[in-house]
């Protein structure tokens, strides 16, 4: 027989936390239970539950321009990038531009959705809601905004903690688990922006996600 007090108790388990960035120009990060954990297909389908679509090459370089970079491999549409300014060896290689990773590869990544709404430089008012019947999965979402902010996927204000899967986003770099080498993080604490603390600074870094 099936023990129903299990069931309802592992339905709590499953949170699904999507880490969302500002906006420049349109186009945003967005990472799922830390960093790499969507294929190309699950980018698609978040981007759209985020009323946005998967950003192009194009929409990224516009992005870049107004002062976008991260430290993550992500889907875009056709390939899978970094948008660099300042050179960090432990992101892109120390490349700047919009780095670009050259296998033809089938991995988990994170996304780069773009909002053809979103006409400024840069944004970083909080998404309060997204739409759950776009997902696949049908677990209880959180979106983690840049501000700090987060809610639940029908607009709510999410009550609990974060949970540690938002690495501090520079202490961990783009390709191996060990890249922990730890940026000037005194410069980074104090802006406000995704890029600068994802989450409390005294979250360690998880290795257990892969790159």
């Amino acid at each position: 027989s099936v023990n129903f007090n299990n069931l309802f108790f592992f339905s709590f388990l499953s949170i699904t936390e999507f880490n969302v960035s500002c906006r420049y120009r349109g186009v945003f990060h967005v990472e799922k239970n830390g960093r790499y954990s969507l294929t190309r297909t699950e980018a698609v389908e978040l981007c759209r539950a985020l009323n946005s679509t998967l950003a192009t090459l194009e929409q990224l370089v516009k992005a870049h321009e107004a002062g976008f970079e991260t430290c993550r491999y992500g889907f875009i549409v056709g390939h899978i990038v970094i948008p660099r300014i300042s050179p960090y060896h432990l992101c892109a290689a120390n490349h700047t531009g919009i780095y670009k990773l050259s296998a033809n590869t089938t991995g988990r990544y994170d996304a780069y959705c773009y909002n053809t709404t979103e006409t400024r430089d840069k944004a970083c008012e909080p998404i309060e809601r997204l739409d759950t019947s776009l997902l696949s999965n049908q677990s209880e979402i959180v979106i983690d905004n840049a501000d700090g902010s987060r809610y639940n996927a029908d607009g709510t204000r999410h009550s609990g903690d974060s949970s540690s899967s938002g690495v501090d986003d520079e202490n961990v770099g783009s390709g191996s688990t060990h890249d922990t080498t730890p940026v000037d993080t005194s410069i980074r604490r104090s802006s406000p922006s995704y890029y600068g603390s994802v989450s409390p600074v005294s979250h360690l870094p998880d290795h257990s996600s892969g790159g």
